[in-house]
């Protein structure tokens, strides 16, 4: 019993097995994913300040502000707020306050990134030490 494959055949099968395998990639490339929150340092000369943000993805996003003094006390009695900017495109939304959640954490619910490309963050922060605005700069993608 002869099993030969024609030539006509082997580049129907080869062909098939190419656009399954483009097809599969194709897939798990646009496939959603969780995205890791994006972890920013920075600070002034009064206080030390870490930004969590939730998604770095078009959209609104929570965005965490740990807030210390440079001796590593955190600050508990300030008032924090966060305005997302684009400067290429002149857009800047509405500050949105940060609540305090205990021990130096402050929490702004809703912060809209509406569109892919670089943003600032505009941090303004009121404490009994001071006043200081502070920019940390996110890159948002689709």
């Amino acid at each position: 019993m002869n099993l030969s494959i024609s030539q006509g055949s082997r580049r129907l099968l080869a062909g098939s097995v190419f656009v399954a395998a483009a097809v599969l990639i194709g897939i798990w490339l646009m496939w959603p994913r969780q995205h890791k929150p994006v972890v920013l340092h920075t600070g002034t000369s009064h206080y030390v300040v870490t930004t969590t943000v939730g998604s770095s993805r078009i959209g609104t996003t929570d965005i965490g502000i740990d807030l210390a003094r440079r001796n590593g006390d955190p600050v508990d009695r300030a008032t924090v707020s966060i305005e997302a900017i684009m400067p290429l495109m002149g857009h800047a939304e509405q500050p949105v306050p940060a609540a305090f959640s205990g021990r130096g954490h402050y929490r702004a619910t809703g912060v809209a990134l509406m569109m892919t490309g670089p943003w600032q963050l505009r941090l303004s922060i009121d404490a009994p030490d001071g006043v200081d605005h502070l920019t940390v700069p996110l890159v948002v993608s689709g």
